[in-house]
């Protein structure tokens, strides 16, 4: 996942930066810095495979499933 489809993919699902980071943490993930997920989304840092997965799977759920599942990661 380039750097353009991770920053479009997060804009689509409604997701910032740091939500990506909780949400990453509340799936048993050990919760990325801001800066690295900063990195990705500027190119510095390749885009792990198992995040471009799940951004790719959050994608196919039905709408109402996948609120769910990121709505404690999208509080303020």
């Amino acid at each position: 996942m380039t750097e353009e489809e991770f920053t479009e993919t997060l804009q689509r699902l409604g997701l910032s930066q740091a939500a990506l980071a909780r949400l990453l943490d509340d799936l048993g993930e050990q919760q990325p810095a801001p800066t690295t997920v900063w990195r990705w989304a500027d190119g510095r840092s390749r885009v792990p495979i198992g995040v471009g997965a799940l951004l790719r799977l959050l994608e196919q759920l039905p709408g109402e499933l996948r609120i769910q599942v990121t709505r404690k990661a999208q509080r303020a």
